[in-house]
């Protein structure tokens, strides 16, 4: 992740993402976290995820 260029950099390792970059980084412009009900990180999940064709 020491490549990223951009303010905040978000590492993701979801490869199948639009968004995914060769150095694991998300390109969105915008990240959108759900599950506003959630008690631990693995109650969350990207809404900002977009499955490549």
């Amino acid at each position: 992740m020491t490549d990223c260029k951009t303010e905040s950099c978000i590492h993701c390792s979801v490869k199948n993402c639009v968004h995914h970059t060769m150095n694991d980084s998300c390109n969105a412009g915008k990240i959108s976290v759900g599950n506003s009900t959630a008690n631990t990180c693995t109650e969350t999940c990207c809404d900002t995820f977009e499955a490549k064709q």
